[in-house]
């Protein structure tokens, strides 16, 4: 499908589809960490070419940029940079490595929302890294726009308001939720999210689909069901690796799947989207 209009205001990034009907693809990912030494990047590519050949949009919920090795971050570990970017000019090179990566993908990219580690760099270095990434991407043609740490996306079928499909994205908050995963908060989300159609959440690299079954009742007093879907994607960083030692391994973290999630979402005849996610993970 292709744009036909595209708005970001207050949080909120409006995407006016062309065609009325057909299949809206996604691929729903988060926690790149793109730098990082322990980013398969090989995987990630294959989902990217993916996308690319069958017309999905990209969406991706913080995390982009590992971004950890810089001269004064406290957390830096001269095992763990890769050696292209040992240099003095360290933002620079991984930014620039990061739109040169995706450039192949420019037509795909929709959202990059911040992460944690995004908005460290923010506050500590002062630099905004997944900005000028974006600014570069769309210089060279892309829609994509950068996002907040939470946001919402919605697409209009059509150029009318009617048939629409409501995301809200949000990184991630608290630790790894070892025993339930973050299924606290889906919970939690469902009580203040009622308008979303699917819920994108990060942070944690755990991964799930799951979905809440809503009564509803219309402005005509009618009665009717819908669902929201709550999705939670792993990321591509297996920082684990071999589990003989490292960050991950002393705290007692366990191995994680990586990967992302794939959406199709169709619009039926009672203008009703119909969502449905499959995981595609390692």
């Amino acid at each position: 499908m292709n744009i036909s209009k595209m708005q970001q205001k207050d949080g909120v990034t409006r995407v006016h589809l062309a065609e009325d009907y057909g299949e809206l693809r996604l691929m729903l990912c988060s926690d790149v960490h793109f730098d990082s030494i322990y980013c398969n990047r090989a995987l990630y590519k294959k989902h990217l070419d993916e996308a690319k050949s069958s017309g999905a949009f990209v969406i991706m919920a913080g995390d982009c940029f590992d971004a950890m090795q810089g001269r004064y971050d406290t957390r830096r570990s001269y095992t763990e940079i890769r050696p292209e970017y040992v240099d003095d000019r360290y933002y620079d090179l991984i930014v620039n490595d990061f739109t040169e990566f995706h450039k192949p993908y420019k037509d795909n990219l929709l959202v990059f929302g911040k992460g944690n580690h995004d908005t460290s760099i923010i506050r500590h270095a002062n630099i905004d890294l997944l900005s000028r990434a974006v600014g570069d991407l769309r210089k060279e043609g892309s829609n994509v726009v950068a996002g907040g740490y939470g946001g919402w996306i919605v697409f209009y079928f059509g150029d009318h308001y009617r048939a629409n499909f409501k995301i809200r994205y949000f990184h991630g908050s608290g630790g790894e939720a070892e025993v339930t995963k973050g299924m606290i908060q889906v919970n939690r989300q469902a009580t203040y999210l009622p308008d979303a159609d699917l819920v994108l959440n990060g942070h944690n690299h755990n991964n799930y689909i799951t979905s809440i079954k809503r009564q509803r009742i219309s402005n005509k007093g009618e009665w009717y069901e819908d669902k929201c879907t709550f999705v939670r994607t792993p990321g591509y960083k297996n920082a684990y690796a071999d589990g003989s030692s490292g960050w991950e391994v002393e705290r007692g973290a366990n191995p994680k799947n990586l990967g992302c999630i794939w959406a199709a979402i169709t619009i039926n005849r009672k203008r009703i989207p119909i969502c449905k996610c499959t995981e595609d993970i390692s």
